[in-house]
């Protein structure tokens, strides 16, 4: 590669009769890559933070390995003897806790509303576990049951509900450990709300009521029986290998599944949401190489007659051919790059940037609606948090996934300029230098 073809190639993105001004056809293709690179690695940044968080609430919230009866029949699938297997897995390297829990779907009724929600059973009449007490503040609400009918409850169901610390609910079950009869009988339990908990994951803060194992169990009509051994360990990426020493100790009596395995279609989900929305946002870098593919070959028409001269000195079709490419790679890089560099700025400031819009439009609206008195407006929110679960916006910048996408912009950038390139080369010089 010669300098005159780099000094020549870069020239040549600027008009012919706007000298120092770039032409308005670069500067569409080049607009079009920085938009693609940019939209892209924002979108991809806020899925993987979203992914990232879902998961960390999911595994934060839930057991990181799970461990239930395995009973090929009809019969109730509870575990008798969890004291014993809790024990048991303790004593496993890298094992943080193991402690059984009751969980089932029933009715909660307060007042005059029913709803369904989600009902376990954790820890003794006297103690709750570590895994639950972070999730409750301590300086309002007391962090251990007394031993009577008491519940904590979802900060955000108390607020759907309208439940007040102090308040009675009843909860209303399927009772016995044979829930498939016909004839099965309701259990109606009345409960006094002690405490609110959050998670941070909206699904689990208004659906789920949490009580010790005991009470559970009563409530339930289940005897001295657990759900299964919700477990947590040191290191959440190798929840595989515990899965395989867990199983291998316990052996086949019992299923071990992992979070992933049990939320398997939630994460499945995002993936392939994930990958649908890189491919149609990589289709707009595609879409750029068609307009730098035009862009060149306009701009070969329009350097025809300096083709000619060039060729005409001595220059080979391979430099005529470097000089349009290396016109397309600089296309491709100052798109990629000031794409890349605003994406990278944009994601990790969106959350205030947001909030700014949100703010502005919110202001803006208001004063309008006041002074032409249009009634009462109300404040938009961009990010419903009972829409994505989560209360923030949050992002996850990769940045082997970052110098993935610019590379593969820069060489779509690069790949679109060869057939124009080619067509420069192949012109005639003696024809070009006669075309004006």
């Amino acid at each position: 590669m010669k300098l005159y073809e780099f000094f020549i190639g870069f020239r040549y993105l600027k008009s012919k009769k706007t000298q120092g001004f770039i032409s308005f056809n670069t500067f569409l293709s080049v607009f079009i890559v920085f938009l693609g690179v940019f939209i892209l690695i924002i979108v991809i940044s806020v899925m993987n933070g979203f992914q990232s968080q879902i998961k960390d609430k999911i595994l934060d919230v839930d057991s990181h390995i799970t461990i239930s009866r395995n009973v090929f029949s009809s019969e109730f699938d509870g575990i008798k003897d969890y004291n014993e297997i809790a024990e048991k897995v303790r004593k496993i390297e890298g094992v943080v806790s193991a402690n059984p829990f009751f969980q089932g779907q029933g009715l909660l009724r307060f007042k005059n509303t029913v709803n369904p929600v989600l009902i376990r059973g954790i820890g003794s009449e006297n103690q709750i576990p570590d895994d639950v007490k972070k999730f409750i503040d301590s300086h309002k609400y007391p962090v251990e049951f007394s031993g009577k009918k008491e519940v904590y409850i979802g900060e955000e169901m108390g607020l759907l509900y309208n439940v007040q610390i102090g308040d009675f609910i009843e909860m209303i079950v399927p009772k016995g450990t044979n829930v498939n009869r016909m004839d099965v009988e309701p259990s109606i339990g009345r409960f006094k709300v002690i405490g609110f908990f959050k998670t941070g994951y909206y699904e689990f803060d208004t659906r789920l009521i949490i009580m010790s194992l005991e009470q559970t169990q009563k409530l339930f009509g289940v005897g001295k029986y657990a759900s299964g051994v919700g477990i947590k360990v040191n290191d959440i990426y190798r929840l595989d290998r515990y899965y395989s020493i867990i199983q291998e100790e316990l052996g086949f009596d019992y299923n071990v599944y992992t979070a992933e395995q049990k939320n398997q279609n939630l994460f499945y989900a995002l993936k392939l949401e994930k990958l649908i929305m890189t491919i149609i946002l990589f289709l707009v870098i595609i879409s750029a190489s068609f307009t730098i593919m035009g862009t060149l070959v306009m701009v070969v028409m329009e350097k025809r007659k300096a083709v000619g001269i060039l060729k005409a000195i001595g220059a080979g079709p391979s430099s005529i051919m470097a000089i349009f490419i290396l016109e397309g790679f600089f296309i491709g890089l100052i798109g990629t790059v000031t794409g890349v560099l605003t994406g990278l700025v944009t994601a990790l400031n969106l959350e205030t940037i947001i909030y700014s819009v949100e703010s502005f439009i919110n202001g803006a609206m208001f004063y309008i609606f006041d002074k032409f008195n249009l009634g009462i407006w109300m404040d938009i929110v961009i990010v419903p948090k009972n829409v994505y679960y989560i209360d923030t916006i949050p992002t996850e910048i990769q940045p082997e996934f970052v110098v993935f996408i610019a590379a593969a912009a820069l060489f779509i950038s690069t790949v679109s300029a060869v057939f124009p390139a080619w067509y420069a080369s192949r012109l005639n010089p003696v024809q070009s230098i006669r075309y004006e």
